[in-house]
């Protein structure tokens, strides 16, 4: 009771479990689950206690209406009608945040606290690569480090979600024009890509460094050569380093290859997919099924490639042309794939776009398009009116949230917890940061 009592020891909690979310997420979906509740309900009571008057607006609405079409798919395909309810759990989230971030949120203390996590994981992921182990006693895997995630290969998704914060951080603290600072900015930015590196995901390291040489051209002023010798220092490791030399040289090599022909794969997946006889034909030769998986890269190594995700596109493509408007449901994509027969089936399409159409169809496609074009439409207002010092905050937030809906990435399942759980965080925060301009309503 006597917490509920204290004002801003209730504002201070709040506050703190929205900061302490990426810990979360190394923990855990129950550590995630449990920080969404807690959020929720402190926030609630927040609410009551200070008799805040409840708003709502077209990016809440939207997502409302796109959580909606999920569930009725989910229930048009015979899917667990509890499963996909709970997913409404991240619209009340969604909306709580909205509600109050103005009200509780210091922006320099989350966006602290977020740097602060992912620097500690970005030197136990250098320590495991070079050492073999990590602070846990966690061995290296062959596939690369995974720090404080174990098995899970999940460490550089991490690293490229909230790595620009710490980047932020950094810029911030060693701000004054001297070498000591450049050097010193260069050292620590590359630590960023170094630890991103050794875990050897290449679609986070390609986006990552897109994304940064992205936000150095727009501070070409002062933040690009910084960003410039930090690529030195990351070259360097690299060639200095004869396992990463040669981990990195034909892990890239392969990536560019499937790169060029993952189109023609994807649609080659497709048609023999669309073809009944073509596809049993297909299957009923363990030579040419061996072939046709080598052709796509689809084999236990390789299926978290492009290769792989070739057959996984296709697949996803043939799963959606059989139920365009409303979808499979809620992580159903597996069990659609297996009852069509397709080779090589998996949880989910590896393509947040893919994800949402097989799951959602048009429907459920049309109204995420719209909540994307409505923030990005904000985003182009505020960068009109936006002061200098939210400026950069901005910017920050503004590419973690190109970096979650890049259309050409490969990714999780747009519905799993960690994943809609971070897309969450970002919308909160880019929407907090734009609603200080008054003249933009969001």
């Amino acid at each position: 009771m006597q917490f509920i009592r204290n004002a801003n020891l209730l504002k201070n909690t709040t506050n703190w479990l929205f900061c302490l979310f990426p810990l979360s997420i190394i923990l855990g979906n129950l550590a995630i689950n449990l920080n969404i509740i807690l959020f929720i309900v402190f926030s609630i009571i927040f609410i009551i206690k200070n008799q805040i008057r409840l708003e709502f607006n077209n990016s809440i609405f939207l997502f409302f209406m796109f959580c909606c079409i999920l569930i009725f798919s989910s229930l048009a395909n015979e899917q667990s009608l509890i499963k996909s309810l709970s997913y409404l759990r991240f619209v009340i989230f969604f909306y709580l945040g909205f509600l109050l971030s103005e009200k509780i949120f210091n922006i320099k203390k989350i966006f602290l606290t977020f740097s602060i996590i992912t620097f500690i994981l970005c030197l136990d992921l250098i320590l495991q690569h070079i050492a073999s182990i990590n602070i846990l006693g966690l061995k290296n895997a062959t596939t690369g480090a995974t720090s404080f995630f174990f098995d899970e290969r999940v460490a550089g998704s991490f690293v490229q979600n909230f790595g620009f914060f710490l980047v932020f951080i950094i810029f911030e603290l060693l701000k004054k024009k001297n070498i000591f600072n450049l050097f010193l900015r260069s050292v620590l930015i590359s630590l960023i890509s170094i630890a991103l590196l050794v875990t050897f995901q290449r679609m986070p390291m390609i986006i990552w460094c897109f994304f940064l040489i992205f936000y150095g051209i727009i501070y070409f002023k002062s933040k690009l050569l910084s960003i410039l010798i930090s690529f030195l220092f990351l070259t360097l490791f690299v060639f200095n380093n004869d396992w990463a030399k040669e981990k990195t040289t034909n892990s890239y090599g392969a990536f560019i290859a499937n790169v060029k022909t993952i189109i023609s794969q994807s649609y080659n997946t497709y048609k023999i997919n669309m073809d009944e006889e073509r596809l049993m034909k297909l299957k009923s030769n363990q030579k040419d099924v061996d072939q046709f998986i080598k052709d796509n890269g689809n084999d236990d190594q390789s299926i978290y490639n492009y290769g792989g995700h070739a057959n996984l596109y296709g697949n996803a493509l043939a799963v959606w042309k059989n139920n365009q408007i409303l979808g499979i449901g809620y992580k159903n994509f597996y069990k659609k794939c297996l009852e069509l027969k397709f080779t090589r089936c998996s949880s989910h399409p590896h393509n947040y776009y893919l994800d949402v159409l097989t799951s959602t169809g048009l429907l459920g496609f049309i109204i995420l398009l719209f909540f994307l074009i409505n923030i990005f439409i904000k985003i182009i207002l505020s960068l009109k009116i936006t002061n200098h010092e939210n400026l950069n905050i901005n910017f920050i937030l503004i590419i973690n949230f190109f970096m979650i809906f890049f259309p050409l990435r490969s990714s999780g399942s747009f519905v799993t917890t960690a994943n809609s759980a971070y897309m969450i965080l970002i919308l909160i925060l880019l929407t907090f940061q734009l609603n200080k301009n008054k003249r933009i309503k969001f």
